[in-house]
């Protein structure tokens, strides 16, 4: 893809009406939360492209509730992000009529969240979640993180950074601060600083900065990146094929969040969020897609490379799907809100469009003759990440071995339904999607019995995030995985990676309380969790 065609789509991108997620104005009124209850990120997700993710300790509770309070006006709902994504609109028609290029003038966005430990502290009642309950470190050999140096073979430690799991300094929260540009930014951390000086200590900071153009919206392994996100019933305004579900998958205490009845009241409008801090091993993806290039007839130099990097995940980087065109990047596709995700692997049943072990199609298999749409639905997460770390050489970043990689963000009411079990269930299980199988006579997709104690048979790991969490002691750089089905015509040929490309650096889960939940912490009101007398 030319630079002047990823500077197109980029820029094409960019508009409130080209985004994945369309707020519906005015929302559904029989959704049942207000839109000033619900922080902003969580719906519809903020407009940035620089943001700071502040992990505090509370180091005095009473200071925090008055500290909490004062901050509250800052925080940004769900009603102040769609005032902004209005505003950006108004500025771009005008300079649409007068062909100029002005900016909107976006203000900083605030969200807050809490972990297990900040509620047990302040003495906020279960929320009804074991995964968030016992926190991500608890889940972190399932999820498949890699052991670090001190683990044996009866402690498993995961090799995050010291930050993450530190004892003396135990994460108790996160505060987002989503800026337009630098300065921005650091006026926005300032307030953070001056509001909390008396009651948390901010252990560390990880920041985060969308890249400029013509990578705007790509991850560093050169993917588009967000390009699906969920259509929330009353809440979105969903673009063709644009995968739905009710508002409760992702909000708590509406239609479709699967606790809906033992929420307690000060629940509605909240969200757990699901973080981690993911490395990318940039030079050993590419160099895999160079060694194992996908060629066809006629390619120029590196389709075939570029071919094997969209097999592996679903779609081209451009952010075309491989089942509209399963031989070429489509640009045009790309670029069009109503086409690129207009589709639903029906027309690719034999496999000879998008892989079976495709990011994308791992992630959400859309139509599957053992996944029905209204179970799928159930398993739809917000996704709101954005990189961190230097550009890659080729767009003038620093020569040489870099910290890079995406802070992963994601939305949901509960993780078993969310994160976790899209990680643990999907991506790390090579039997997943179940049923295929890949060495009958014919190579289609007959159906077979779930054979989870061979890991050999299957189609493999997602090849992107799946993570093998047995170690192989013979290489270098991580723990080896499998696809099988890239090849349409020969469908039991098995690709064997070697190394991870994704590094999980640390993480934790946290709790998105809606606006009246902060203002209840910070009165120490009672909040009775899910099972209180």
């Amino acid at each position: 893809m030319s630079a002047q065609t990823r500077l197109q789509l980029a820029q094409e991108s960019d508009t409130p009406e080209n985004r994945s997620i369309v707020p519906l104005i005015p929302p559904d009124a029989n959704v049942g939360v207000a839109l000033t209850n619900v922080q902003g990120d969580v719906y519809p997700t903020f407009p940035k492209k620089y943001e700071a993710f502040n992990f505090f300790t509370i180091t005095n509770a009473n200071a925090f509730r008055k500290d909490l309070g004062n901050f509250q006006p800052s925080i940004t709902t769900s009603a102040d992000t769609i005032n902004i994504l209005q505003q950006i609109q108004q500025v771009r028609l005008v300079n649409i009529k007068n062909n100029t290029k002005d900016l909107a003038q976006v203000p900083n966005q605030f969200n807050i969240a809490f972990s297990q430990a900040a509620l047990s502290l302040l003495n906020i009642g279960d929320i009804g979640d074991p995964n968030f309950k016992n926190g991500m470190l608890s889940d972190a050999s399932a999820l498949g993180d890699l052991p670090s140096a001190s683990s044996t073979s009866t402690h498993y430690v995961p090799g995050w950074d010291q930050g993450w799991l530190d004892p003396k300094n135990p994460i108790h929260g996160v505060i987002a601060v989503a800026s337009q540009d630098p300065d921005s930014l650091a006026q926005g951390q300032a307030l953070v600083a001056s509001s909390f000086s008396s009651s948390i200590k901010v252990n560390f900071v990880l920041n985060g900065k969308v890249r400029d153009d013509p990578m705007k919206g790509h991850e560093y392994f050169g993917f588009l990146d967000g390009v699906s996100q969920p259509s929330m019933n009353g809440l979105v305004k969903p673009h063709q094929g644009q995968l739905t579900c009710d508002p409760g998958v992702i909000i708590h205490g509406l239609a479709g969040d699967p606790n809906q009845s033992d929420r307690p009241p000060w629940a509605l409008g909240g969200s757990i969020l699901a973080f981690r801090q993911l490395q990318q091993d940039v030079d050993g993806f590419n160099q895999f897609c160079e060694s194992q290039p996908f060629p066809l007839s006629g390619d120029q130099p590196g389709e075939g490379a570029a071919r094997r990097g969209a097999k592996m995940f679903g779609r081209w980087a451009s952010g075309c799907p491989l089942d509209l065109s399963p031989t070429h990047d489509n640009t045009s596709i790309a670029a069009n809100p109503e086409q690129n995700n207009d589709f639903n692997y029906s027309s690719g049943e034999d496999l000879t469009r998008c892989p079976v072990t495709g990011h994308i199609r791992k992630m959400a298999p859309r139509v599957s003759r053992m996944i029905p749409p209204s179970h799928l639905a159930g398993h739809l997460i917000v996704r709101t990440s954005i990189p961190y770390g230097p550009e890659v050489p080729e767009f003038g970043g620093p020569p040489g071995p870099q910290d890079r990689g995406l802070l992963f963000t994601s939305y949901q009411s509960t993780l078993i339904m969310g994160f976790t079990f899209i990680q643990e269930t999907w991506a790390n299980n090579v039997q997943f999607p179940f049923g295929k199988d890949l060495d009958g006579p014919t190579g289609d997709q007959q159906l077979i019995p779930e054979k989870q104690s061979d890991l050999t048979t299957g189609p493999g790991y997602d090849p992107i995030i799946g993570a093998n969490s047995e170690p192989v002691l013979n290489t270098p750089h991580g723990r080896t995985r499998f696809v099988r089905g890239e090849d349409p015509n020969n469908l039991n040929d098995e690709i064997t990676i070697g190394q991870d490309w994704i590094l999980a650096r640390g993480g934790e889960y946290f709790w998105v309380p809606s606006l009246n939940a902060v203002a209840m912490i910070a009165s120490n009101q009672p909040m009775p969790g899910i099972g209180s007398a």
